[in-house]
């Protein structure tokens, strides 16, 4: 990806999703000048309060009309819930980013892994030695079935690996310990970090990631910073970037856009960056740290949809688009 086709991209997005054809015209965006500056900066920012305030239909790359989707539903900081599309070849993207960057932290594929989490696995999990614990379960439960399994890595939510770490630390036996963690979808402080690994015996990685666009950037055990995935995303986070002081709120756009493209959509969460480094719009300063992580609620019941071209029909007019395990 390169400049060129980012401004492509989003003119792409100006012609079939209605959504950003408003959006750009009220904040006053004239998308002529994006062949003569770097067109992301001024552009304004999208809110899942925006997401929220737009039909379903509008968010849709009307090219995707007619065409069997997925939709989530995730919240906006007002708790109001809004859906979300995903297409076949998104939420095959997703898996593919989520299994490297596990094998990129050294998980090898085939070892135990064990993962709490909403979301059914594929087909065919159990003979590559994955297994599901759902979040609903007590304590109780999670930790017996870790026990059974012994998984040579554990992946989960913050609050759920927090859980499985005081079981394990009540234990009266000696308890199994996995090669790696990892936690997902909360703050992970340095001090939380300190007691998982304290108490589980391994070492423990951060994955981050939105409900709207997977896995985005991801810590490495032992290894300082995180790792954006530059070739999925163009990451800002200003107020963060050398020469200036604080955390910057962190802003993210699609690159492969799907069923619902976003672009410099607001994560809601605060990141701090290498003041040390030098960076560009498509290799941006390295992250060092989140400052902030909004828990967003998420239903994770995916249903299949299909929007009908006749739903959205009449929009035509208007226009002249962990875990994915």
């Amino acid at each position: 990806m390169n400049a060129i086709q980012l401004r492509h991209m989003i003119m792409d997005a100006a012609e079939h999703v209605p959504f950003y054809r408003r959006h750009w015209k009220k904040a006053g965006v004239d998308l002529t000048r994006i062949y003569s500056s770097v067109p992301l900066e001024f552009l304004p920012v999208v809110t899942r309060d925006d997401l929220l305030a737009c039909p379903p239909e509008d968010r849709l790359d009307r090219r995707y009309r007619g065409s069997a989707l997925h939709s989530e539903l995730s919240s906006a900081p007002s708790g109001e819930s809004f859906e979300f599309p995903t297409d076949k070849r998104t939420q095959t993207r997703r898996r593919a980013r989520f299994w490297q960057a596990l094998r990129d932290i050294g998980h090898v594929p085939g070892e135990r892994t064990m993962l709490i989490t909403d979301d059914e696995l594929p087909t065919g999990a159990a003979l590559l030695r994955r297994l599901r614990v759902d979040t609903s379960l007590d304590d109780e439960a999670v930790f017996a079935i870790y026990s059974k399994f012994r998984p040579t890595l554990v992946c989960g939510p913050l609050s759920s690996l927090s859980r499985l770490a005081a079981r394990v630390a009540a234990s009266s036996e000696s308890a199994w310990r996995p090669r790696l963690v990892v936690s997902t979808a909360e703050h992970l402080t340095d001090a939380k970090r300190a007691l998982l690994e304290s108490t589980l015996g391994a070492k423990v990685a951060d994955f981050y990631s939105t409900p709207e666009q997977g896995l985005i950037a991801y810590s490495t055990p032992g290894v300082a910073g995180y790792r954006s995935l530059t070739d999925e995303f163009v990451i800002e986070s200003p107020q963060a970037t050398p020469g200036k002081s604080g955390p910057g709120r962190l802003i993210v756009t699609d690159l492969v856009p799907g069923a619902m493209p976003l672009i410099r959509f607001d994560t809601g969460d605060f990141v701090m960056r290498d003041l040390s480094a030098r960076g560009t719009t498509f290799a941006p300063v390295p992250i060092s740290a989140f400052s902030q992580r909004e828990v967003v609620r998420v239903d994770r019941k995916i249903r299949p949809v299909r929007v009908p071209a006749r739903t959205v029909g009449a929009l035509d007019g208007n226009l002249s688009g962990a875990l994915g395990a």
